[in-house]
């Protein structure tokens, strides 16, 4: 049977379901918690929206203080009924603080026609698509045109029903009057009369028979998507995700370690900030990553397959560059002691202004390399004289080759040099290393030039022992600026951080790391840039752990400064940022 053949079927049965009459035994419309204290929030989830989209439940909206989730579905006769009332309600809660989300538990629906309904219907909100039910079951919604009512914190303090009889605004309005009691705070009544719901069971939105995930046909695309940026041969990924058999050899492994969040790697805080370059699967990913495992990793008909993934060059992420640097000679690593930071200066010879937007450092040795920072040194400067805020590309742990969008990048002054700072790290064996360094210049006209300032604390001194102690530096900003990425940057020992706006007196997080990895730095990009006024600050918060709970710490007995090495801590954040216009 066809798609359309199936769907028509369960349009049939939805229409006759809503027609049906109702027994005693129904749920009433309102169920209502939010007199009681100590509900535990929803846990987060990721979900690809129509529009293709990828949401966090938690994304930041400073001004949500309620979550309104209706669960809908194209064959549901009650969701197509109440569709336009329920985008006049959004339109018109949007001011109070009331965000709206749609979600859709229908394997079959496509997301072109789940775009036409929000169109017709003026439905100015995410429609979240949850084909597998992973979210749906884990909140227990059993049938479509049910919407939940969240607070500010995310705990649910109504789940109500809206398929009954009456008109459009008729069905809405216990959702509508679950909201005034909720932004009121008063208590909810659970026995308010509602009709009954009218809405799917779920159930017959799943596939009868749901066919086994195999590689060439589920997992490959999703492995393709997210995971060989790192996986594949040539990087850092100890596997290679490109080869099915490989694969298949760490399906556990790979099912395991992304349910719980540790692949692929990302570190911020959902709450707070949106960043073009998150790493994150959706809850549906997961399923299948999880589903194929436990099935016994099946290889599937290598046809299934789209098309493998190709790459600018098989040498540079950011494609055949316009010039590659290198260290002036190779560089002997010992094979054990501390090796002090190395700092070399190349010269790209310049006679004009260049300007790069794309900026890709490899190490010939990455098992010695801890990271490698590059800066400028502008002509005329004194000779060993550093400044931090001319930082211009670097490579640490997880990090990802600088590329700008066409027509933003960064300019090298003509005559300009080039500084390597290299942290190497013994491993037991002598080693050598000579870095590389690949730029890629401006393609089109560059309207936005990019630039980086430096937010450090020379300050910090950890006591053996001592855990959870926090330092903070403030950086009050005299011109405006766009602030495209932040960098933050600890040593074993630090745990998070923490990056506030300071405006008008108030404070509001733009970046949480709450659990900061030293083997994964970051440079969180945002969306939108962050546009600082002149008076605008920046605090930042970092918290450390020199206690025997971390288990990154190499020796808690000991009093620790800041310092270069690895043992030694460091507070930096590095700020990404344009000139505002």
């Amino acid at each position: 049977m066809t798609p359309i053949g199936r769907r028509s079927l369960r349009l049939a049965a939805a229409l006759l379901l809503a027609a049906a009459p109702r027994g005693a035994t129904q749920a009433p419309g309102v169920r209502g918690d939010a007199a009681v204290p100590g509900r535990a929030p929803l846990a987060d989830f990721v979900l690809e929206a129509a529009d293709g989209r990828r949401l966090h439940l938690v994304a930041e909206d400073r001004e949500r203080r309620l979550t309104v989730l209706w669960v809908a579905a194209l064959e549901c006769a009650a969701t197509q009924a109440v569709a336009p009332a329920i985008g006049e309600l959004a339109r018109a809660q949007a001011p109070r603080g009331v965000r709206f989300l749609a979600l859709d538990p229908a394997s079959g629906d496509d997301a072109a026609e789940l775009q036409a309904l929000a169109s017709a219907a003026r439905l100015d909100f995410p429609l979240l698509c949850d084909p597998l039910q992973v979210v749906s079951e884990r909140l227990g919604v059993a049938t479509t045109a049910t919407a939940l009512l969240l607070d500010a914190e995310f705990r649910e303090v109504a789940r109500l029903e809206l398929g009954g009889a009456g008109d459009a605004a008729t069905r809405v309005a216990p959702l509508a009057a679950a909201i005034e009691a909720a932004l009121a705070a008063r208590p909810l009544d659970p026995t308010a009369a509602a009709a009954p719901s009218h809405g799917v069971p779920l159930a017959s939105l799943r596939p009868a028979a749901r066919v086994a995930p195999t590689f060439f046909r589920d997992v490959a695309p999703l492995l393709w998507r997210h995971c060989v940026e790192c996986h594949r041969p040539g990087e850092i990924g100890p596997m290679s995700f490109l080869d099915g058999e490989e694969a298949q050899g760490w399906a556990p492994q790979i099912a395991e370690i992304t349910g719980d969040g540790r692949m692929p790697p990302w570190h911020a805080n959902p709450r707070f900030g949106q960043f073009r370059n998150e790493r994150s699967l959706t809850e549906t990913e997961k399923r299948t990553l999880a589903d194929w495992a436990a099935g016994g990793a099946p290889l599937g008909e290598p046809g299934d397959a789209p098309p493998p993934p190709t790459f600018p060059s098989e040498e540079w992420s950011i494609g055949t560059p316009d010039l590659v640097l290198e260290l002036p000679a190779v560089q002997s690593i010992p094979a054990e002691g501390v090796v002090p930071y190395r700092y070399l200066p190349v010269d790209p010879r310049f006679t004009e202004d260049r300007f790069v937007e794309a900026v890709e450092i490899r190490p010939t040795n990455r098992a010695v390399t801890h990271h490698v920072a590059v800066f400028l040194i502008p002509p005329g400067t004194k000779p060993g004289l550093l400044d931090p805020n001319h930082h211009f590309a670097g490579s640490a742990p997880g990090g990802r080759p600088l590329e700008l969008p066409a027509g933003e990048a960064k300019r090298v002054a003509r005559g300009s040099r080039f500084l390597f700072q290299l942290h190497y790290a013994p491993i037991g064996t002598a080693a050598s290393d000579r870095t590389r360094m690949a730029l890629r210049f401006a393609r089109e006209p560059v309207v936005r030039e990019h630039a980086n300032w430096t937010l450090s604390n020379d300050h910090v001194v950890l006591e053996p022992q001592q855990a959870g102690v926090e330092f903070t530096r403030r950086e009050v900003f005299r011109a405006p600026i766009e602030v495209t990425g932040l960098l933050p940057h600890m040593h074993w020992r630090g745990r998070a951080m923490r990056v506030e706006l300071e405006r008008g007196g108030a404070r509001s997080i733009v970046l949480d790391v709450p659990a900061f990895d030293f083997g994964w730095q970051h440079t969180y990009e945002f969306v939108e840039p962050l546009r600082l006024a002149a008076g605008d600050a920046l605090r930042v918060t970092a918290t450390y752990d020199n206690s025997a709970a971390n288990p990154r710490n190499p020796d808690p007995s000991q009093r620790v400064k800041v310092g270069e090495q690895s043992s030694d801590e460091m507070m930096v954040l590095y700020v990404d940022y344009v000139k505002a216009k």
